[in-house]
């Protein structure tokens, strides 16, 4: 405890130099003179910006009327922090050129001060602009969050509203007290958004930890988050960047987002949820991961929000969360009177997403992740269509299948006939919501 107080101090003395030192080795008089050629937005100006890694991004605005011909960005470390907060004798430890407003800088070492230094060619001469400083926190230091959505780079989304989130966590029990939440945009280069360039951030209002945006197609969207705690550190967060794509793609007859490396079997008997959980995360994030550590970190988090008391899973309440928490965005509890109607939303839904759906199966016993579909239309376009084929992906496999028939090797297509020899109405003696219903997690 002693060692964390200490700390606390050191920082705080750190934020005391920042504010009055100022870190821009210009005199009061002189700033009040000059106007900036740029203004940083992160660093964050002010008060010591703490970050969560040992990566950082830099963004900065031009003023307008400003013409910059070549950007050096040349990043500044302290020596590690003492008692007396940062050593003032600052030590370049590399120097880039910079396209556009921003730069990445990562490799950065804990319990040290950081800040960059832009050198602008215009048209007047060289001029150069100091950030703040930030740190790479120790022991995780300050506020944080982890972004829901977008949650990683090459998300790319199909419908023109999202729901950006993150869920926030407090360090050392200091509250966060305030957050602030900035959206930039710029438009997308060859359908992607590597090398975009990105429009000065536009801050949104926003309540809890969550907002809903209409996007704009064929451009691309990141989002840059600031929370501030009692003690008075901040740290500021940067989205993934996202994609609003230009349209759906070709409807073809079938769509089917299996790919084997997507593929996770439960490490448990019981972890039906949290392998479908990670497979459509998959699926939807483009990663391979099959670890059952993941499995573990999503049963704790559906066991949290699934209003029951099951000791080894969970259930539709807790899948859902699971996927909105860790990157699936908005998914949602949806029940059905007969299998026709479940099967032509989950269908619908999935065009209109690009999102693989969660079924439950054998009466809520298990869960299986719907990958793929075919059909007489496109549901898209419209709903006078009849689904004619299921692929389904059980994680199960590769144990033997039981007496049921429990679990078919992955992206295992099966017509709606067959399907409702699994596909049955749900029953739970625990959370007694969702019996006698036909059970889908929907996007």
């Amino acid at each position: 405890m002693r060692r964390s107080h200490r700390l606390l101090l050191t920082l705080a003395s750190v934020a005391a130099l920042v504010l009055v030192a100022g870190f821009s080795g210009i005199s009061p008089a002189a700033a009040a003179t000059a106007a900036p050629v740029a203004t940083f937005v992160t660093p964050i100006p002010g008060l010591i910006t703490v970050t969560q890694t040992g990566s950082f991004g830099a963004n900065w605005t031009i003023a307008s009327g400003v013409s910059v011909s070549a950007t050096t960005v040349v990043v500044q470390t302290s020596r590690p922090i003492g008692i007396s907060g940062c050593d003032l004798r600052w030590l370049p430890v590399r120097s880039a050129s910079a396209s556009g407003t921003s730069y990445h800088v990562d490799g950065l070492l804990p319990n040290r001060c950081y800040r960059f230094v832009l050198m602008l060619t215009t048209s007047s001469g060289t001029r150069t602009v100091t950030s703040s400083t930030f740190i790479p926190a120790p022991s995780g230091l300050g506020p944080t969050a982890d972004f829901t959505n977008p949650a990683v780079d090459g998300l790319v989304v199909y419908e023109t509203t999202a729901r950006i989130g993150w869920a926030p966590r407090d360090t050392f029990g200091s509250k966060i007290t305030s957050s602030s939440l900035s959206e930039q945009s710029g438009a997308a280069v060859g359908g992607a958004c590597t090398g975009v360039k990105w429009a000065s951030p536009t801050k949104l209002s926003f309540t809890g930890s969550s907002v809903n945006r209409t996007l704009q197609r064929s451009f691309c969207y990141r989002y840059l988050l600031t929370l501030q705690d009692a003690a008075g550190f901040r740290s500021n967060l940067t989205s993934g960047a996202m994609l609003m794509a230009s349209g759906l793609p070709a409807w073809t007859g079938s769509l089917d987002f299996y790919r084997p490396s997507a593929f996770a079997s439960q490490a448990t008997t019981t972890w039906c949820v949290a392998a479908s959980s990670q497979m459509m995360l998959n699926m939807i994030l483009g990663q391979s991961d099959s670890l059952s550590s993941s499995q573990a970190t999503y049963i704790t988090y559906g066991q949290a929000n699934d209003g029951g008391n099951y000791p080894s899973g969970t259930n539709p309440a807790g899948w859902s969360a699971i996927l909105d928490r860790y990157g699936g965005a908005t998914y949602s509890v949806q029940t059905f009177g007969g299998s026709t109607s479940a099967l032509k939303q989950a269908a619908t839904r999935m065009r209109q997403t690009n999102k693989p759906v969660g079924m439950l199966v054998w009466k809520g016993r298990h869960a299986w992740v719907m990958d793929g579909f075919s059909a007489t239309a496109d549901p898209a376009t419209t709903s006078n269509f009849t689904i004619t084929s299921v692929d389904v992906t059980g994680p199960l496999y590769p144990r033997a299948m039981n007496s049921s028939g429990y679990d078919l090797p992955p992206d295992t297509s099966l017509t709606p006939a067959q399907l409702a020899t699994y596909f049955l109405p749900y029953t739970d003696p625990i959370v007694k919501t969702w019996n006698g219903k036909y059970v889908l997690i929907v996007p």
